[in-house]
């Protein structure tokens, strides 16, 4: 797989085929977002049961993350990705065929074992395929697929399809093209060379790796700000599309545009901050990206606008995110740590972001939302977004290009003596 001047095609291969497999991880976790208000209506939910659905593939998920990074630092990346992928493709099917709130819940358990090994192990596969000049750029891209397919195809072809065939087909349909990619996926990804794989498979897992990496203090600065920027998101995930229609009082199409419109300066933010933050710094873009997303969705919440202002308010609040998860749970690890380690430390900054922010602040959202109204839940979301960036003031730099022009200066004061 080589161009004509014998460059080879295979790492911008798999970039498409891993950033379409984490987009469909952001379909079917996202996507019930989309329907809730028709789920919600035939199983006749409380606000808390349809925040427990959104988070209900959380903590398999965590689980899964936490332990399928530090199984590919052992095993290799391949053998414990592609399993994974495709019990997430037949849980996702699955999905059409729940009867009520119960087993819906199960079968988003399962969604989450399938879905929890793609971050760990993907943005380890890129680390490895990828020069580290282009990582940022490259992990962002990965990055991007969630919302793409999760908020901006998802929002519009979901809530058509919910219109059209009911909410049981859309994810029956999900299921079918997830399946195909993660097929392609099979046929063509190859196992990074690493030669400590091959020592390792022959000893024993070390299961003090599973919490190792925690010696660290920027991991666990790391494990703040993911667990604040998935907070964000799931809890808007859970409530945003009630809030437009409940509280604005547009329609379920209306609010899957507004939604997509949402998505788009997402996608915009995830691929174009990373890189400028090649140049500014990881620590300065993560800390104003997550001052001024939570400073829009206050806006957004709080601010008697018109529709279209309340909407433009939504997507600055994504533009501005849109960098956080990338830099902070992909790029900043591969900086910091050593390769063998890489997929332990994101695995477990992922498991500590979805635990707290992706299972129990929806729970928490729906708790504020039946006690104080939908706006307590979406200023929930804006706080959460505001701690992860405060948060990045307690890391160091690691982009190369700012940290070399500081140590060009250090050397160049020492030279002159001054």
């Amino acid at each position: 797989m080589t161009t004509s001047n014998g460059r080879s095609m295979y790492p911008w291969a798999i970039l498409g085929l891993l950033t379409a497999f984490w987009g469909l991880v952001g379909l079917n976790r996202v996507g019930i977002g989309f329907v809730l208000p028709a789920i919600r209506d035939e199983f006749g939910l409380a606000f808390w049961q349809a925040g427990l659905l959104v988070s209900g593939t959380s903590f398999t998920w965590a689980i899964t993350s936490w332990l399928s990074g530090w199984l590919s630092d052992h095993y290799g990346r391949r053998r414990v990705l592609l399993p994974g992928a495709f019990l997430a493709v037949g849980a996702t099917a699955a999905m059409g065929g729940t009867w009520n709130f119960w087993s819906l819940f199960v079968v988003r358990e399962f969604i989450g074992i399938g879905d929890g090994v793609g971050w760990p192990n993907s943005q380890a596969v890129l680390a490895a395929e990828f020069p580290a000049n282009r990582r940022a750029f490259v992990q962002s891209v990965f990055t991007m697929g969630y919302p793409l397919f999760g908020s901006v195809i998802g929002a519009i072809v979901i809530t058509q399809m919910a219109e059209a065939l009911g909410w049981r087909s859309a994810f029956a349909i999900i299921g079918g093209v997830f399946f195909f990619v993660v097929l392609a996926l099979y046929l063509v990804m190859r196992e990074p060379p690493r030669a400590a794989v091959t020592t390792r498979a022959r000893s024993k897992p070390d299961w003090r790796k599973l919490v190792g990496v925690v010696r660290y203090p920027s991991v666990v600065v790391l494990m703040i700000i993911q667990a604040a920027a998935l907070g964000w998101l799931q809890v808007g995930v859970a409530y945003n599309t009630l809030f437009l229609t409940d509280e604005i009082g547009v329609s379920l199409v209306t609010a899957g545009t507004i939604l997509s419109i949402f998505g788009v300066a997402g996608v915009a933010g995830t691929l174009l901050l990373p890189y400028c933050s090649d140049f500014t710094g990881r620590k300065p873009a993560i800390f104003f990206g997550g001052v001024l997303s939570g400073v829009f969705m206050v806006l957004f919440v709080v601010g008697d606008f018109s529709v279209s202002a309340a909407a433009t308010f939504l997507a600055l609040s994504s533009f501005f995110n849109g960098l956080i998860i990338p830099l902070a749970a992909a790029t900043v690890v591969s900086e910091l740590l050593p390769e063998d380690e890489q997929g332990s430390a994101m695995g477990s900054i992922n498991f500590a972001g979805v635990i707290v922010g992706t299972f129990l602040m929806p729970i928490l959202g729906g708790i504020l939302a039946d006690n104080f109204g939908l706006p307590a839940a979406i200023l929930l979301a804006a706080g959460l977004i505001t701690v992860s960036g405060v948060a990045a003031l307690f890391l160091p730099e690691t982009a190369p290009r700012v940290r070399a022009r500081r140590e060009a200066r250090v050397a160049a004061r020492d030279a002159s003596g001054t």
